[in-house]
């Protein structure tokens, strides 16, 4: 319908946005993605980017996939998973990322004042662990129980959002803090860059809430599971029906 395609492109454009205001952070403050352009913080820059890419664009997708892609279930089936393995796979690489630059990094004088010698000082790296357990916990669920209507995993995705958005929120707010404890950037002269990463951080939220309305008002747009396999033999069509369900 109509309506689930204007929210489906609403939804895209906001994604598109936050990941934009991301990149224009890296890009226009941070010293960009390139190795070696700002020694060894464009390790950082990468694990920064891959995670909002993961969450407030694949993830997110993959959320409201069953309630937003106007198809059989079989289709939004397999996006579902598409986007939470490529999401799962983000994840990891923003972690290997930031790993990297902690073991290279760590103890090195001209970043003494930027991070602890310890690896996980901050409430950002232990909601960070939280988060990614929770969401590797959801793919293995998914992939290999095919439990995509399970209590569990609904749990798995509401906690897993709140934790992304807690996560994403204290990552760019240390970034932010310290760069203006080093002098980089100051919020009593109104700097653009805290502009640029307060209005990412809040366009997050605003995601994390649209997702929530969405699961809360809109039905399901294809028919369920245990129906799907009686369709597919009677005549090999799928219809495109709202259904309650507790799919992811």
């Amino acid at each position: 319908m109509l309506y689930r395609q204007s929210y489906f492109a609403g939804f895209q454009i906001l994604a598109l946005v936050i990941f934009s205001l991301s990149l224009i952070w890296v890009y226009g403050y941070l010293g960009g993605l390139a190795p070696g352009a700002t020694g060894l913080f464009w390790l950082v820059n990468w694990h920064q980017v891959c995670m909002v890419a993961a969450f407030a664009v694949l993830f997110a997708n993959a959320v409201v996939a069953y309630r937003l892609v106007e198809s059989d279930f079989l289709c939004q089936h397999k996006t579902n998973a598409v986007l939470l393995v490529g999401s799962a796979i983000l994840v990891v690489a923003g972690l290997i990322f930031i790993m990297t630059w902690k073991v290279m990094d760590d103890g090195a004088a001209a970043h003494e004042t930027l991070i602890s010698s310890h690896w996980f000082w901050s409430f950002h790296s232990w909601s960070g662990i939280v988060t990614t357990a929770s969401l590797i916990t959801l793919v293995i669920l998914r992939l290999f129980y095919h439990a995509d209507h399970s209590q569990l995993v609904i749990v798995l995705i509401v906690f897993t959002l709140g934790s992304a958005s807690v996560s994403l929120f204290t990552g760019a707010s240390n970034i932010i803090w310290f760069r203006n404890k080093m002098g980089l950037v100051s919020y009593s002269s109104r700097d653009s860059e805290a502009y640029v990463c307060n209005f990412m951080i809040l366009l997050l939220f605003v995601q994390v809430g649209a997702i929530l309305w969405v699961w809360y008002r809109m039905r399901y747009s294809a028919v369920d599971r245990a129906e799907y396999s009686d369709v597919e033999e009677k005549d090999n069509t799928h219809t495109t029906r709202p259904m309650d369900g507790a799919h992811v």
